[in-house]
């Protein structure tokens, strides 16, 4: 299929918590393939994605541990490589509610979109939504993402990591650090798309609607206008990790 969109998540996958309501509303307005990336799902978990059609794709948990927003990067390239040429690719945080089919962005010429915020904030960017066509400039740019992840050499990306007002540890693999790489993609986007990095590609700013931040006082208001395609809810009673195991439900 064309169009796909890929999840990591791990441990619990309750009905009727925020995965589960995640995916529904996702099947509602896309018949885009759906495959979930884990190194562990309870077995209720496992059969509750199965019975909603969702592909499972599992992984060593080692590459997991302690590496989670690497481990993502990593788990997105090995699945874009295992998709025919041309095809749609989102890789999208689980606690998002869909409004509106996302797919049709991919009307844009980019071989690479990521989702800026709308708003003023320490970080441009917003790591919940990263969107590729899949092509040799796109796993060529995967490449070089993946290899700084793990050894940043990319000049700002390692000043940024070095400033970082949460975690300036340049050896971090674990959080923050794909939105951190998103947001020096924003910032340098014109230069990238002339061929800064070193090879072709084009880079795109979807804009905050189709990764809408939303806290749950906007949620009513929002399913109720529809002028955004995804509401990335952060609610407080919403604990993603716990100990490592994203809670649901």
């Amino acid at each position: 299929m064309k169009n796909n969109i890929l999840f990591l998540w791990t441990g619990v996958v309750g009905e009727k918590g925020e995965f589960h309501t995640c995916i529904l509303s996702l099947k509602s307005v896309s018949d885009c393939n759906i495959t979930v990336a884990t190194p562990f799902l309870t077995k209720p978990s496992e059969e509750l994605l199965i019975s909603l059609g969702v592909n499972i794709k599992y992984f060593d948990k080692k590459l997991w541990e302690n590496r989670r927003m690497t481990c993502k990067i990593e788990q997105t390239y090995e699945f874009l490589k295992l998709l025919p040429e041309n095809s749609n690719l989102f890789v999208y945080d689980g606690d998002m509610l869909f409004l509106k089919d996302p797919f049709d962005v991919f009307s844009k010429e980019f071989d690479f979109t990521f989702t800026t915020r709308g708003y003023k904030e320490w970080i441009s960017t917003n790591g919940g939504c990263i969107g590729f066509k899949n092509n040799k400039r796109t796993r060529n740019f995967l490449e070089f993402f993946i290899n700084n992840l793990n050894n940043p050499t990319w000049e700002p990306y390692v000043n940024f990591r070095k400033g970082h007002p949460h975690n300036s540890d340049i050896n971090n693999l674990d959080w923050w650090i794909d939105q951190d790489f998103g947001h020096c993609v924003n910032i340098h986007k014109d230069e990238i798309n002339k061929g800064s990095l070193g090879f072709d590609l084009k880079v795109y700013d979807a804009g905050p609607s189709y990764n809408f931040i939303c806290k749950s006082d906007q949620i009513e208001h929002e399913i109720k206008t529809k002028t955004k395609h995804v509401l990335h809810c952060k609610t407080s009673s919403y604990n993603r990790w716990k100990n490592g195991i994203s809670v649901d439900g």
